[in-house]
């Protein structure tokens, strides 16, 4: 049973346990209350993100709807025209937005920009962008991460609202930006004015270009702190590894057809960037972005993450019996068997679906990772066994404690119930070192629950679940459980009185 039912229930509110761990809570991040309306299932929902966050809930609640619609934002955020429109001053601005044609101009003359500024005034500034970027990727952006007709999500409404105050505003992080091969610009905060330095060199008097890239940078300077860059485990990963040479197979022989074409008109009639753009048009962002990553991998390999030396990609191997290599353009699996009769090395579409579904997260811990990613996984838990199940569990648990932050829809009762565990191991108490070495775990698996946010997915919306010192109150796993365990009960005892 997954959740605090029975004896754990009575000590709800008995809260005097001492947490041991570090206090992550959004750490060093300021925080952001995202909503959501009229997004597929989902009429109105509300969502918090925490350095692990969980969203549990039956099929068909709208937990995908969620997370793409997420993901879309936090990648789109910093490159959505509309807003940079908005900077460069071609919309009404009546929050002190400091006109960016006029910086450029200056940038171009001085080499440095320097203008008083006040928390307060920054903050308006903060509160009208993130307005109109709720606006404009409403309107216009829901549509394009689902690769769908505009029509499909005309009600459709996201918003971000800031929940910190002036507090995310005191400590502003420099923003470097930089200008091909024309230079650089930095953003710093300095008290209670912002400094724009321009490193430029020859040749770099593009106004229009400087211009936007200065929106760019005041734009990063004012919410980067508030969005983790995000990396998507799409539940069609398991496809993707699948199919996407087929896909790349596909596209090459296309290409060769049409460049055989014998006239002009055609090749024109038939162009392949139109026949390739309506091919890959179905698939919503978060899956296009995972099809990119998967082919991307062999030019990948060469790099370490910025986790690397935790050497966290080993609990795959542990998990797997064996590890992920690439060869030429080809992903594999080898197995660890000792044996050479038992051993194996085949390619990744051979290998089994829990293999193939672990492999970008695999790949993605050693090569890609960094501190301010935001991880999202679509269940986790999918084709692995109960064991393993609880060993993600514990894998995840490290992950925030590397500095990632995790965001996974799930199923399992048997995650959820780990997570609980790591959250009491996060306290103190009486024979602890006794009890990590009996039940197997060390202090590096203590989960601090104020690092924790988690939601269950019904009627439409979202239900915040209460985490204290026993872990996460998610009593939709305990429903079920609870009505199969009666049935069970009630059929053995019917049978034990025919035994009688």
């Amino acid at each position: 049973m997954t959740t605090k039912k029975d004896d754990l229930a009575t000590h709800r509110g008995k809260d005097s346990g001492e947490s041991t761990g570090p206090r992550t809570g959004n750490r060093g991040r300021a925080s952001v209350m995202f909503s959501f309306q009229n997004i597929g299932p989902i009429e109105k929902a509300v969502l918090e993100l925490g350095d692990l966050t969980i969203i549990a809930g039956r099929n068909n609640t709208g937990k995908s709807y969620l997370v793409y619609t997420l993901y879309g934002f936090l990648k789109m955020w910093n490159g959505w025209p509309c807003i940079h429109r908005f900077l460069l001053g071609r919309r009404k601005n009546k929050s002190g937005i400091p006109k960016m044609k006029e910086i450029a101009e200056r940038l171009i003359e001085e080499g440095k920009v320097t203008f008083s500024t006040s928390s307060d005034s920054l903050e308006d500034q903060r509160r009208a962008i993130l307005d109109q970027l709720s606006w404009d990727f409403s309107r216009h952006a829901i549509s394009q991460v689902f690769s769908s007709q505009s029509g499909d999500f005309n009600k459709a409404a996201f918003n971000v609202k800031a929940l910190s105050g002036n507090a995310g505003i005191g400590d502003l992080h420099p923003v470097e930006v930089q200008l091909s091969d024309k230079g650089s610009l930095l953003f710093k905060r300095e008290v209670d004015q912002i400094e724009i330095t321009f490193e430029g060199r020859s040749g770099s008097n593009d106004l229009p270009d400087l211009s936007f890239m200065v929106a760019v940078g005041y734009f990063g300077l004012l919410l980067g702190r508030f969005f983790p860059e995000p990396f998507i485990l799409s539940a069609e990963r398991f496809g993707i590894s699948l199919f996407y040479r087929e896909l790349d197979f596909t596209k090459n022989q296309l290409v060769d057809l049409l460049q055989k074409m014998g006239n002009d008109r055609d090749r024109e009639r038939y162009s392949p960037f139109l026949f390739l753009d309506r091919a890959t048009s179905r698939y919503a962002l978060p899956i296009k972005d995972n099809i990119d990553y998967t082919r991307s991998l062999p030019d990948r390999v060469k790099d370490k993450s910025e986790i690397h030396s935790t050497k966290l990609f080993n609990d795959i191997k542990d998990m797997m019996n064996g590890y992920f290599k690439t060869s030429g353009d080809e992903i594999r699996f080898v197995s660890k068997a000792r044996s050479k009769d038992k051993k194996f090395d085949v390619p990744l579409h051979l290998a089994s679906s829990s293999a193939r579904g672990l492999s970008d997260l695999y790949f993605f811990l050693r090569h890609v990772a960094k501190p301010n990613h935001l991880l999202i996984i679509d269940e986790p838990e999918s084709h692995l066994d109960t064991a393993n199940q609880i060993r993600l569990a514990r894998l995840l648990a490290r992950l925030v404690r590397a500095g990632l932050k995790v965001l996974v829809t799930t199923h399992s009762d048997y995650l959820i119930k780990e997570i609980n565990n790591l959250v009491m191991l996060d306290s103190e108490f009486e024979g602890k070192e006794e009890a990590l070495k009996s039940l197997k775990y060390t202090n590096e698996d203590a989960l601090n629950r104020d690092s924790i946010r988690a939601y269950v997915a019904d009627n439409s919306g979202l239900i915040r679940c209460e985490v204290d010192q026993y872990g996460i109150d998610m009593p939709v796993f305990d429903e079920t459980i609870d009505h199969i365990n009666a049935v069970a009960n009630e059929l053995a005892s019917r049978l034990e009185a025919v035994g009688d």
